[in-house]
C-alpha cells in the first residue's frame, strides 16, 4: 500500500512532498501504525527522506536518493 502510494504522488506531480497525516487520513490506528513502519523501512532503504520539525509535529517524506519511478 504505502510504496504505491508514494508512488503515486511522486508520479502525478502532486508533490515532491507529502505528509503522514495526509497518508493516514481516514485509517485505522493499525493502519496508521503500520503505514508508519512503512515509511520508516522506505527510509532506511534510502527510497525516502523523512523530516519532522518538532517531536508529535507531522512527518513529510520526500523523494530519497535511491527512489526510481519508472
Amino acid at each position: 500500500f504505502i510504496t504505491s502510494a508514494v508512488s503515486v504522488r511522486l508520479k502525478t506531480g502532486q508533490s515532491n512532498k507529502f505528509s503522514l497525516k495526509t497518508l493516514c487520513k481516514g485509517k485505522t490506528c493499525t493502519q496508521a501504525a503500520s503505514t508508519f513502519f512503512c515509511l520508516l523501512v522506505l527510509k532506511k532503504q534510502q527510497m525516502v527522506n523523512l523530516h519532522q520539525s518538532a517531536p508529535y509535529e507531522d512527518i513529510f517524506a520526500s523523494p530519497g536518493p535511491n527512489h526510481l519511478i519508472p
